[in-house]
Order: C-alpha cells, then sequence, then structure tokens
C-alpha cells in the first residue's frame, strides 16, 4: 500500500468509534510491565491513541497520558488529554514525555519520520514501547478465522522492530484470550481496514463467510474464548 494510502486507511477508525471500543481487545498486564519503571506520574505520549484501549489503562496507572493521534473522531472517544497530530508531526515540544506508547499503530507509520518525531519529545534516555495484538494464528482455526476476515495477522517470531536511534532492550510475547460471540467476531470483523475500504458486497460476502464458518465448520454455542498474542518491545533511546 501506498505511504498516502496506508496513512488515509490508519485515520479511518474514528467512524466506528465506539465499536471498536467494545470489540477490540485491551492490552495484557505483562505486555505493560515489560516496561522497566513505575508509570505512577510518568509523562506519556500516546501516539496513535486512537479512542483509548490503552491510554485508559495507563491513566489507571497513574501515568500522565496526552494522547496523540490524527483521528478527531477516534479521539473523542480516548478521556486522556488529546493533541490532534501524526507519528511523523506530533505538535508536542522537545523533551517532553518519559515514555511514548504505541499500541496497534506502529504499521501505519512512516518508520523513518516517526523515529526522528518520537526521539524528539522523548527526554535522554526515554523508552519506546510498541504493543501489537493479534489473532494466535498459530491456532489452526484462528488462522482459518483470520483468513475469512481477511485480518491480516501473520506469526513472525523472528521480527523485531528496529528504529534508528533506538535500542531493543526487551522483547516479550504474551499469550491471553477474550471471550466473544459470533456477533461479536463479525463486530471485529467491521473494525477491521479491510471491511472499512471494502464495498457494500464484498462486506455481506465476509458477513456471510463468517456466520457459516461458525455454524458450520467450527460450530459455537454461546461465548468462545478468542486467542490471541500480545507482542511487546521495549527500546530506549540512544540518544
Amino acid at each position: 500500500m501506498r505511504p498516502r494510502a496506508q496513512s488515509a486507511h490508519g485515520r479511518s477508525f474514528g467512524n466506528l468509534a465506539q465499536l471498536y471500543d467494545d470489540v477490540r481487545p485491551s492490552y495484557p498486564d505483562a505486555a505493560i510491565n515489560l516496561m522497566p519503571m513505575n508509570w505512577k506520574d510518568a509523562q506519556v505520549c500516546d501516539l496513535g491513541a486512537g479512542t483509548g484501549v490503552l491510554s485508559r489503562l495507563l491513566l489507571d496507572r497513574g501515568s500522565q497520558v496526552i494522547a496523540v493521534d490524527p483521528d478527531e473522531a477516534a479521539l473523542a472517544n480516548n478521556p486522556a488529554r488529546s493533541l490532534i497530530g501524526s507519528a511523523e508531526d506530533t505538535g508536542l515540544p522537545t523533551d517532553c514525555a518519559d515514555v511514548v506508547t504505541v499500541a496497534q499503530a506502529w504499521h501505519w507509520f512512516d518508520e523513518t519520520r516517526a523515529a526522528a518525531e518520537i526521539a524528539r519529545i522523548l527526554k535522554p534516555g526515554g523508552h519506546l514501547l510498541i504493543l501489537i495484538n493479534q489473532l494466535d494464528v498459530r491456532i489452526a482455526w484462528v488462522l482459518r478465522l483470520s483468513r475469512i476476515m481477511h485480518a491480516g495477522d501473520v506469526y513472525r517470531p523472528a521480527y523485531r522492530p528496529g528504529p534508528a536511534g533506538f535500542d531493543l532492550v526487551d522483547h516479550a510475547l504474551v499469550e491471553f484470550t477474550t471471550p466473544v460471540t459470533v456477533d461479536g467476531i463479525v463486530d471485529l470483523a467491521r473494525t477491521r481496514s479491510y471491511w472499512l475500504r471494502s464495498n457494500e458486497v464484498t462486506r455481506a460476502r465476509v458477513e456471510s463467510n463468517l456466520y457459516d464458518y461458525f455454524s458450520l465448520d467450527h460450530p459455537v454455542s454461546g461465548e468462545l474464548d478468542l486467542p490471541y498474542l500480545c507482542l511487546a518491545y521495549v527500546l530506549r533511546s540512544a540518544a
């Protein structure tokens, strides 16, 4: 996808802000705790913060959070102080953050420009925490579900983010599940970028295929536990 188109898709989630909050999983404590610090009173920039799935958890830990995102509609659901901006141009002052967090958004950024901007707003020796929730496609039925949804989730165990000017100091893979109904999985598909950029015919086909899958191939009654992985990476500014 071209950078401009990629950026546009990354800004489209605010149209479904409440649905996104309702069906997207939160981030496990073990992933957040990978950061070697006390979150209380920490100055945190939650970058690509969207509706605030991570922002809420950081506020609960006592952090001073500023949520930055280009999507004004998404930020309207975010309880943190907010600022319209991008990863490449946050609008924040230099050396203002102890930590920059990026949850479910790193793949939308221009990595070179974002790394330079993050390094600028971090205090010397500050940290960058990247969190990525994805379906646990190591499990056969979840892999099939991912393909029906066109989720694009691919498990790459060797992947490590390597933005210029940062050193990777720790990483972890945290397994977790979230309870969901089949209707909830269809709603989850509606928050994916494939759905958002598809026409009504394609959306109807995906919805039908999901209901068929859970009635015929993988029958479900009531709720099921949907397996996820949270990939967590802690990086320190080399400046």
